[in-house]
């Protein structure tokens, strides 16, 4: 097994992160990357197969995506710095994939460090393609107990096949959009692994602890430019992996919605609106990446 994890700056974090790794996989092949670090870094409790640290930062997408091509092995973990596996955790994911050959990735429960909330039971599209982690903030006792599909995985702490990773590769060639810098990579990958036949299987007994850098309530605490991100880049995931069809039975809908989204960003958020216009002019390359699929 494959292990990638994404820091961004000198995050001690990525410790402990590594350690529960270590104590689940000793011989995984781990890819550490690193943006925006400074000198040479600290000691890590694993010794990565490839460690990449860089002044720069390119962002999450393409740095993820930098590090699953440079890892070799059947199965490909994603982690991040916040993210600490619960013990047998990993083994209990892994038994899902070896059982179900058509099941592409599997989406941990995620809690917060108190253990008592949850912060992602898999991720679920609504009508109008919003994106939300299920039962992010609610309590967890009780709640996504059972086993079963959703439509992507937190890339926070997920278990990919390669195979499915490589059949959902874009129409770029690319399993992860790197034009998304953050934010809504993993709901992209997540809709082309469902377009190439494979299932997104959510696993309550894989858990794992996620810290999460922003939580729900909080939107002016995340950093205006990552806001634009993501408005941006559901639009590009739409417009890659919606289906013509369901497009134009749900273009009044998405309409309607977003003229009502505009207004509310002009009262609270209007420096949001900058996404349009980035929105825009990603089209041409968001439909040539979905007009070039093959599958």
């Amino acid at each position: 097994m494959s292990a990638v994890v994404v820091v961004l700056g000198d995050d001690s974090r990525v410790h402990e992160c590594l350690a529960a790794l270590a104590a689940e996989a000793r011989e995984a092949e781990v890819v550490v990357v690193e943006n925006a670090a400074t000198g040479d870094g600290p000691s890590l409790p694993i010794e990565p197969a490839k460690r990449i640290r860089r002044p720069e930062n390119p962002g999450y997408a393409a740095s993820a995506a930098e590090a699953i091509e440079a890892t070799t092995r059947a199965y490909v973990l994603t982690l991040n710095p916040d993210a600490t596996l619960h013990r047998g955790s990993l083994a209990r994911a892994v038994a899902v994939l070896d059982a179900h050959d058509d099941v592409g990735a599997v989406a941990f429960r995620l809690l917060r460090p108190d253990g008592q909330t949850l912060d992602s039971a898999g991720i679920q599209l609504g009508p109008i393609r919003r994106a939300r982690d299920r039962g992010m903030g609610e309590p967890a006792d009780g709640a996504f107990t059972s086993r079963e599909d959703v439509d992507a995985a937190c890339m926070a702490c997920a278990l990919f096949r390669r195979t499915a990773l490589e059949a959902a590769r874009d129409g770029a060639g690319e399993i992860l959009d790197r034009r998304f810098f953050a934010y809504k990579e993993d709901v992209d990958l997540g809709w082309r692994l469902r377009h190439a036949g494979f299932r997104v299987a959510y696993v309550p007994d894989a858990v794992a602890t996620h810290e999460r850098g922003w939580k729900e309530g909080g939107r002016r605490a995340i950093p205006l430019e990552l806001r634009i991100l993501s408005l941006r880049n559901r639009w590009w995931t739409i417009l890659k992996n919606e289906s013509a069809l369901s497009l134009l039975l749900r273009m009044a809908l998405y309409v309607l919605v977003e003229v009502m989204l505009v207004l509310r960003l002009l009262v609270t958020e209007p420096g949001v609106l900058r996404a349009y216009p980035r929105i825009a002019l990603g089209i041409p390359g968001s439909l040539r990446r979905r007009m070039s699929r093959s599958r």
